[in-house]
């Protein structure tokens, strides 16, 4: 499969900003597009997923920086002892805010989840202290995604799943949640699944987005991975976004295989996405 290409209006629509903008960002090389042999620009969904991403402030206040640390610490003791309430406080407070889903993941139960794995892999916590954070997670999940679905006609379907090998199946569970977020209808499939039945899940639920999560590093090969499950779906538009858990760049992807590394990148390319497909 090539990937899908867009004009400059189609992108200056799904950025909210003015045709002579995306000109000007592609004439800057901030934006990277392919000249057509008339001239025109042309942008592949993989650049403006880059561009998204780059465009996201990494500097917050200090003292943001600071609560942020205490909610961390907060979670962090609720995951230990299996307090989901205490959990589902913790994200209402935040929510308040109008946080997204996908930025409370990626800055508070993600680093709270990783502090509770080195507590218990230093021997400062036992195993089923692992197994209760997990559960937690896992409950705290399934009663947020009642609060996140966006009224008013699906926008797609997408599923998500772990890649093959992965310990955990808690960050496609969130992922799922970005995309109920982003309007569609989400789907998580089991963990350890093969690329067929991955193929398979997509046709059958009309899925024209495949969240895989997890480090294509331990899965040795993840790019035939992908490709297999590209080929065993007939829709032309299928594509696969890979959310990496460790941020490592992967080489030799299929076309069709978007890289993000994060759930905040993953909720910039399926938001513009969904208010496009809705129109």
């Amino acid at each position: 499969m090539s990937d899908r290409l867009m004009s400059t209006g189609d992108v200056a629509e799904v950025l909210g900003v003015s045709e002579a903008t995306v000109k000007r960002w592609a004439d800057a090389g901030t934006l990277s597009c392919i000249r057509t042999p008339g001239g025109h620009r042309k942008f592949r969904l993989r650049d403006i997923a880059m561009h998204l991403a780059s465009r996201r402030s990494s500097a917050d206040h200090s003292e943001a920086a600071t609560e942020g640390d205490q909610d961390i610490e907060e979670l962090v003791s609720a995951l230990l002892v299996g307090d989901a309430e205490r959990v589902m406080g913790v994200i209402a407070a935040v929510r308040l805010q109008r946080v997204s889903i996908a930025t409370i993941v990626d800055t508070m139960l993600r680093p709270a989840f990783e502090r509770v794995k080195q507590a218990c892999g230093s021997g400062r916590c036992e195993a089923f202290h692992l197994h209760i954070a997990i559960n937690s997670l896992i409950e705290v999940a399934a009663r947020q995604r009642p609060t996140l679905r966006v009224p008013g006609s699906s926008r797609g379907r997408v599923i998500s799943a772990p890649l093959p090998g992965e310990p955990y199946d808690v960050l496609a569970r969130y992922a799922s949640l970005v995309a109920v977020e982003s309007g569609f209808d989400a789907h998580v499939l089991g963990a350890g699944l093969p690329p067929a039945s991955v193929s398979r899940a997509a046709e059958d639920l009309g899925a024209s987005w495949i969240l895989l999560v997890g480090d294509a590093h331990n899965h040795l090969n993840f790019s035939d991975y992908a490709e297999k499950i590209l080929s065993g779906t007939s829709r032309s538009h299928a594509r696969i976004v890979f959310i990496s858990a460790t941020a490592t760049p992967i080489t030799g992807l299929p076309e069709d295989v978007l890289t993000v590394a994060n759930l905040r990148e993953a909720e910039s390319l399926l938001a513009p996405m969904a208010l496009r497909m809705a129109r």
